[in-house]
């Protein structure tokens, strides 16, 4: 079983790791959206959130089935590994060949069609990166994922800022993050080799057993994708590139942002399957209660002082021509609770292996969104995407809770929470009083202030503080 040290320390690694790609991937995002303006980050936004939909297609579950698969007791890591990274492989490649084709029956611009062809190819190599995390969760050594990403980061920076230079366009950006993405995959299948030979496989019998497994997770995630991204998308649709623009730059802040759940999910994962398929439910429990109250301590201040320095942030990232993104970004914010608590009891879903019953969650969250969209973005644009986003992240965050909750038993302690809603509230206030700084010294100032009172309420102790550093 994987140990609290263990998790704390792979953690603290591929923490620092996040941390680094997401502010070089925020430079470059900075880049990107002052070299191009609203109208044509719009056009990049939107060719970027329709690959995505194919990209979670391809995926069909399987990151998340692999992750379990591996997990379990005296399985051959190399044959599974191999079916599924082969099976990715050919799934792949056939439907994003579809996504530049698909894409010409959209009134979308020739812009956007061309940066879909190009960009086809750069899902492509992501999706096998993506997919091969599980092997590296699975033996502890996230720093190698670290440092795959950071490369990545790293020279897709230093491509867009060669072509920002340059004034090369959208499909250029779209190319840079082609060949940055495949530097990724093969770093990943390089770093992989001490714990696994990473070879296409094609064993139908394989490959049907990890449909079996996967299908019940594919239908919950596509159509989990449908009311995540099918704002960006209906938005295009309906309304100018330049507000998708607008939308995208706040909606690009909560997709950082996401990545820290899904990460923890998935490095817990393994243990939180182990305890209950051998029948540990208290430890399960109790690991769920403290996932919960880290996931609460870490959300709560974030939804909170966004309030302060959303326009701020925004506009030094972006600058001053997505100065109304700030205003979408405070509210859409309010969306990132919804999102902890779904991909918390989402992966539960996963380890008490009740994928199939939340399908029909997800599936009647999916036809509220979609009903929203249509009724609302014609009328409202980005606002009606916004409502309904909020909406529809409320949902899932209640139904996943409320499966999990009955099957298990598992039910959070709120205490926590509710200390994390007054240090929140003091940093708040002392942020508010502050005179008018740069957005940066707000961000240090609210940190510590949030910290310094979580610990004097003894929501956290210097020796769990000490206890997630990574071992040395």
């Amino acid at each position: 079983m994987t140990s609290s040290r263990s998790i704390a320390h792979n953690f603290s690694i591929q923490l620092i790791g996040k941390i680094l790609a997401v502010l070089v991937g925020l430079i470059s995002v900075a880049v990107i959206t002052r070299s191009l303006g609203a109208h044509a980050f719009g056009e990049y936004t939107t060719a970027i959130t329709y690959l995505q939909m194919f990209g979670v297609v391809v995926d069909f579950g399987l990151t998340l089935t692999l992750i379990v698969m591996i997990s379990e007791r005296g399985v051959d890591e190399d044959k599974i590994v191999g079916n599924f990274f082969g099976l990715r492989l050919l799934s792949g490649f056939l439907l994003f060949s579809l996504a530049p084709l698909t894409v010409l029956a959209l009134p979308w611009s020739s812009t956007i069609d061309r940066a879909v062809l190009i960009g086809a190819l750069a899902y492509f190599f992501m999706g096998g990166a993506t997919m091969l995390v599980g092997v590296f969760q699975r033996h502890q050594s996230m720093w190698r994922v670290a440092l795959a990403e950071l490369l990545n980061r790293f020279v897709l920076l230093a491509l867009v800022a060669i072509i920002a230079f340059m004034s090369l366009g959208v499909v250029a950006m779209i190319a840079a993050s082609a060949i940055a993405n495949l530097i990724w995959l093969l770093m990943m299948v390089r770093l992989a080799k001490p714990f696994v030979h990473i070879s296409p496989r094609f064993e139908w019998e394989q490959w049907r057993l990890i449909i079996i497994r996967s299908w019940p997770i594919a239908v919950s995630i596509i159509f989990n994708l449908l009311y995540l991204k099918g704002d960006i998308l209906f938005l295009a649709y309906f309304r100018d590139q330049a507000e998708v623009g607008l939308y995208g730059m706040a909606y690009r802040i909560i997709d950082v942002m996401t990545v820290l759940p899904t990460m923890f999910m998935g490095l817990v994962l393994p243990g939180l399957v182990s305890a209950w398929s051998e029948g540990r439910a208290d430890e399960f429990r109790q690991r769920v209660a403290r996932v919960f109250d880290l996931f609460m301590m870490a959300i709560i201040p974030v939804v909170v002082g966004a309030q302060l320095v959303a326009t701020d942030l925004i506009v030094l990232i972006a600058g001053e021509e997505f100065v109304q993104s700030g205003t979408v970004l405070r509210l859409l914010i309010l969306a990132l609770a919804g999102v902890f608590i779904g991909t918390l009891f989402g992966h539960l879903v996963v380890a008490i292996n009740r994928q199939r019953v939340m399908t029909w969650g997800y599936v009647a969250v999916a036809i509220v969104s979609i009903i929203g969209y249509f009724w609302l973005i014609p009328l409202y644009g980005m606002w009606g995407a916004v409502w309904v986003t909020l909406v529809s992240e409320g949902l899932i965050g209640i139904i996943t809770f409320g499966l999990v909750a009955r099957v298990s038993g598992a039910v959070p302690r709120l205490t926590i929470t509710f200390k994390a809603l007054i240090a929140s509230g003091v940093m708040y206030l002392i942020l508010s009083q502050m005179p008018e700084t740069h957005v940066l010294i707000n961000l240090f100032v609210g940190g510590v202030v949030y910290t310094a009172t979580l610990v004097a309420l003894r929501a956290v102790t210097v020796s769990q503080i000490k206890s997630l550093l990574p071992v040395k």
